[in-house]
């Protein structure tokens, strides 16, 4: 059976600078085997449907700052499997609207060059299915998730929701895990945020054998959670 680190939404360029370090010791401390990133990995802010940011980059610039945080992540995990999430596909999505069809659109690897990683919209891991999470809210939303679908569930998408839930019954039991996500809140392309209430939770999964961990990435003392450096913690 598998050992799986679940990594959160980067959002690539507005990644957290101390999210992959954390992510590559999880990776080593729990003995993991496989990679799920949980969708997301570019945040795509310049062709959003919504307002965009007047102190970000221009669509080139982006395009390039991502490029280079996934390849530092292409690195880091050469093999893995993504849950497309719904920023990823902002590309696809507007050329849909002008009626462009998908054989004339690079594909993911292509664009981000991670020949090795296995671009999909879901995927199943020992009875746990990953997926990136559209469709279900709540503040339990994995475990939502699973009951929906009466299987054990792990997602990201949802910044500020992180944890796990479990469903027993008298024949087996489910779980739902958010793995929080790895966003940086003081890039401009998270701005959106500023005002809420609910942070992003800094974390990610790992899933041993078909069994949930959740681990929160820690931070430097006297800072907010959402903005340490578990580095320097």
């Amino acid at each position: 059976m598998a050992r799986v680190l679940a990594i959160g939404d980067l959002h690539e360029p507005a990644t957290h600078p101390a999210y992959l370090d954390f992510c590559k010791d999880m990776y080593k401390l729990w003995d993991c085997d496989t990679v799920v990133f949980m969708g997301d990995i570019i945040d795509h802010h310049n062709i959003s449907f919504h307002a965009k940011d007047v102190d970000t980059t221009d669509v080139n610039t982006e395009y390039e700052l991502a490029l280079q945080g996934v390849k530092k992540w292409n690195k880091a995990f050469p093999k893995a499997h993504v849950t497309i999430g719904n920023h990823d596909m902002r590309v696809y999505r507007l050329a849909s609207t002008v009626n462009i069809p998908s054989q004339f659109i690079r594909d993911y690897s292509d664009v981000w060059r991670t020949p090795k990683w296995n671009w999909v919209p879901s995927i199943e891991i020992d009875d746990v299915l990953y997926y990136h999470g559209e469709g279900v809210s709540g503040i339990n939303t994995a475990f939502n998730a699973a009951r929906g679908q009466m299987i054990s569930t792990v997602v990201g998408h949802h910044h500020s929701n992180a944890g796990v839930k479990w469903l027993c019954g008298p024949n087996g039991r489910i779980f739902g895990m958010d793995v929080g996500c790895g966003v940086d809140v003081d890039n401009p392309a998270m701005s959106y945020g500023s005002k809420f209430l609910k942070k992003p939770v800094l974390s990610c999964g790992v899933v041993i054998d078909g069994i949930p961990y959740h681990e929160i990435m820690p931070c430097a003392k006297g800072e907010p959670y959402y903005k340490g450096d578990y580095k320097n913690g």
